[in-house]
């Protein structure tokens, strides 16, 4: 009869530290949050609203890129399916 409660009050103490854990884990990550929202920054910067300017920021460290742009040339003829 004392394994059994033993075994019991053992699994009793594994619950409990596990649910205190968890509990500071979720204070922990609210702080984070909390702050964050206090400091009003975050790490990623927004990209602008232009693709063609983003990567063109993306590139200015190395130099920039020079690209050649064929000529554009007529369409060609549809395939016929006579």
């Amino acid at each position: 009869m004392q394994k059994i409660e033993l075994q019991n009050q053992a699994t009793m103490l594994i619950n409990q530290l596990s649910i205190e854990k968890l509990r500071e884990a979720v204070d922990y990550l609210a702080e984070l949050r909390k702050k964050d929202a206090q400091n009003g920054t975050s790490d990623c910067e927004v990209p602008p609203q232009n693709l063609g300017v983003a990567i063109h920021e993306i590139f200015k460290p190395f130099g920039g890129v020079k690209l050649e742009i064929p000529p554009r040339e007529p369409m060609r003829e549809p395939p016929r399916f006579d």
